[in-house]
């Protein structure tokens, strides 16, 4: 078990939290599931960015599992606009901001700014990612993003496939009703809101941003070869798990990594400098 899975388990257990009622945790085991796993995993993709004298800003913590883990050895602040959320863990006096990044007030620079899944959510992606830029502290400094590509059409909310390039007319209208019966009115509402199925591949090289883009999709099998709770979350499409096991009794993951094209991945990985 590795140092953050360890401290997920013995310091920061389902038992100990206090969830009040909120749209956001209407499956308790499910959504601390899911944030554990990708704090796991996030922590796994920045260790070799982090250093004790860096300044660190995580963009989006959630429930802050990550950003508690961290800040045992580094210097992170933490922005999450969810107040529920940043109630949870207080008793660990993390230094979070309950804002946007866009609203978020300071006059301190940092030097690795990082986020998991968060751009989906913006208003607007090329204010955010200039707010991002405008907090870095010089050109040596780095963000990290990760974020879906809704080129790729698979939605990861949803877990649903979506007709190509109308992600949004595909679930506000042709899939509204079958939503609705699964996930309920309200949550439905909560996540098609909160997406701006703008995070595409070709959309983020038109912003005229210093933007680099690594191809994730090693990054993808090998995840779901180590990471039991993404690989759930995945095959609960009955078509991703097929593919996925049609892949490996083919053995050709090592073939797709080398030729399948980063704009028709289901991921975005960006890097961005001064």
């Amino acid at each position: 078990m590795s140092s953050i899975e360890n401290f997920i388990e013995n310091n920061l257990n389902i038992k100990n939290f206090v969830f009040k009622e909120n749209k956001h945790f209407n499956d308790i085991k499910n959504y601390y599931e899911n944030a554990r796993a990708d704090s796991i995993y996030c922590y796994s993709k920045i260790c070799d960015f982090l250093s004790k004298d860096k300044k660190i800003l995580e963009v989006g913590g959630g429930i802050h599992l990550l950003t508690s883990f961290l800040d045992k050895e580094f210097n992170i602040t933490s922005v999450e606009p969810d107040e529920l959320r940043n109630q949870i863990l207080s008793k660990n006096k993390l230094n979070v901001h309950t804002t946007t990044l866009e609203n978020f007030d300071t006059d301190e620079k940092f030097d690795f700014i990082f986020s998991m899944n968060v751009l989906e959510h913006t208003e607007d992606i090329k204010v955010h990612l200039q707010s991002c830029l405008g907090l870095l502290k010089d050109k040596n400094s780095l963000i990290y993003i990760q974020c879906p590509n809704y080129t790729f059409p698979f939605e990861c909310h949803f877990y649903k496939w979506f007709i190509p390039f109308l992600p949004k007319f595909t679930f506000k209208y042709l899939r509204k009703k079958s939503l609705i019966k699964k996930f309920g009115k309200e949550k439905y509402n909560n996540i098609l809101n909160y997406l701006n199925f703008n995070c595409t591949y070709f959309k983020l090289k038109k912003l005229n941003l210093p933007i680099t883009f690594i191809h994730p999709l090693k990054d993808i099998f090998d995840r779901l070869d180590s990471d039991s709770e993404f690989k759930k979350r995945l095959f609960s499409n009955n078509l991703i798990k097929i593919s996925y096991n049609l892949i490996k009794f083919l053995k050709i993951k090592l073939l797709l990594i080398a030729i399948f094209p980063k704009f028709l991945c289901p991921y975005l990985i960006i890097t961005l400098k001064k």
